[in-house]
């Protein structure tokens, strides 16, 4: 009787065993899966983000870096450039040496206007003047009674158009000669022989003002 109930509680001391083994056992295994799993997907999340935000960082800077220093060139370049002045061409203008007289000038005219004198139309008192075979020579002489008595410089003859000439002329800024109050301004101007030819004229002084040659 007593064997029997030894054996009974035996056979309940190892099902219990059997059982708790089990439960401890099954736990284990499912925390240390789990905890694996969890670590092994954090820690790989983790490495793989990291670098990828540093880099779109890195790239970020760069770009706008890159984008500044690429605007300030722009800038200076545009900076640089409103200051610079389109040069002129020198095919705009007809080129000429002023006649300076030494030895006493000619008379000036009784009229205002333009002469241009040739080889072939010249004053007998200018032949021995000028090489007739190399120049020609342009006299322009204005009637604004106002610049009566001043001196005056051709600055420039100005191509407006093929057949047309601007002449371009400045006054001595000391004022008018009043010894002379009715001696109008005039100059004398060689150029390239045929560079005039069939040309018309008029003047302007350099600040716009059309002179009379009537």
């Amino acid at each position: 009787m007593k064997m029997g109930r030894y054996i009974r509680l035996f056979g309940m001391a190892i099902l219990i065993v059997a059982l708790l083994g089990g439960c401890f056992g099954g736990d284990d295994a499912e925390k240390t899966d789990g905890t694996g799993n969890s670590n092994d997907s954090q820690t790989t999340s983790g490495n793989n983000d990291q670098p990828e935000n540093e880099s779109d960082t890195d790239n970020t800077e760069t770009t706008d870096e890159n984008d500044e220093a690429e605007k300030e060139e722009d800038d200076a370049s545009g900076d640089e450039n409103s200051k610079g002045v389109a040069p002129k061409s020198a095919s705009e203008q007809v080129s000429f040496t002023q006649v300076t007289w030494f030895f006493g000038s000619p008379k000036r005219q009784t009229e205002p206007g333009v002469w241009y004198y040739t080889a072939e139309d010249h004053p007998a008192n200018l032949e021995d003047t000028f090489d007739w075979e190399e120049e020609d020579v342009l006299l322009w002489q204005i009637g604004d009674e106002k610049y009566g008595g001043y001196s005056a410089d051709t600055e420039k003859l100005e191509i407006v158009d093929e057949n047309l000439i601007k002449i371009v002329v400045s006054f001595d800024e000391d004022g008018p000669d009043e010894s002379n109050p009715d001696r109008m301004p005039r100059n004398y101007i060689s150029v390239e022989k045929g560079a005039l030819d069939g040309k018309s004229f008029y003047v302007e002084t350099v600040d716009g003002e059309e002179l009379s040659l009537e």
